[in-house]
């Protein structure tokens, strides 16, 4: 078996009966993510014919020494009526039945440990970022996007954000927000598409040996890199958090 059938193996495998699960999760308003952290894991050693480490985030994610990273669009809504959270699927409030629901967050993101990033650098192969996202911001989706890009450690753009975070009196933690500037400054490379829908899982492009950029939409290739640098506030405060 080829690796681009494995991959489709692997994902038709962890995705299962697609139209059961979004049904058991609506009806128990549970946000729908059918992959994750640890899947993707095994999903990046599968397509990079490497294995995995065991290390439950406590060390290297490969044995290639690759760092994946995953983050889903499937973001569950608020009630505007009795301010509970509602999963994607839902069409209303599963607390007190309202229709009336905010609108979908596109506010996605990889998280990216600045002082693992520097102190790794020279060991480090890269980031292999993967993101799924509903076809359409709509409750009756039934079609996924997934794609995977790897951006290299020494990448020099997100090098600098690194050492400009790491400086900051803020967390070490960089927010690297999905398909935004310093996504597209950062050089990602695109690796693997595929469309997830009730047919199963079609691989739309595979090619972990591309070296070519995504091209930088023209909104975000307008500051140069220290300006960029300069205007950040790397990581400001989230407010308080509730329970609902």
């Amino acid at each position: 078996m080829n690796t681009m059938n494995e991959v489709k193996e692997l994902l038709e495998y962890q995705i299962g009966d697609l139209e059961k699960g979004l049904y058991f999760h609506m009806k128990y308003n549970q946000p729908f993510d059918p992959l994750g952290d640890s899947f993707t894991e095994m999903l990046h050693a599968a397509m990079y014919n490497t294995k995995c480490t065991g290390s439950a985030g406590s060390g290297w994610d490969s044995q290639d020494k690759g760092e994946g990273k995953y983050s889903s669009r499937l973001y569950s809504r608020k009630c505007k009526s009795c301010g509970a959270k509602v999963m994607f699927f839902l069409k209303e409030c599963a607390d007190c039945g309202s229709t009336d629901l905010s609108n979908y967050s596109k506010d996605s993101r990889w998280s990216i440990d600045s002082k693992s990033h520097l102190e790794y650098i020279d060991e480090l192969k890269g980031y292999r970022l993967t993101l799924l996202e509903p076809e359409t911001f709509d409750p009756d989706c039934r079609v996924f996007t997934l794609r995977s890009w790897f951006i290299e450690a020494k990448n020099e753009y997100l090098t600098a954000y690194a050492i400009a975070q790491y400086k900051s009196e803020k967390s070490n933690n960089i927010n690297f927000m999905t398909l935004r500037q310093d996504f597209y400054r950062s050089s990602p490379c695109l690796h693997m598409k595929a469309t997830i829908s009730l047919d199963g899982v079609t691989i739309d492009y595979f090619d972990t040996n591309n070296t070519t950029p995504e091209i930088v939409p023209d909104k975000y290739n307008i500051k140069s890199m220290e300006e960029i640098m300069e205007s950040k506030n790397f990581g400001k405060d989230r407010g308080i958090t509730s329970r609902r």
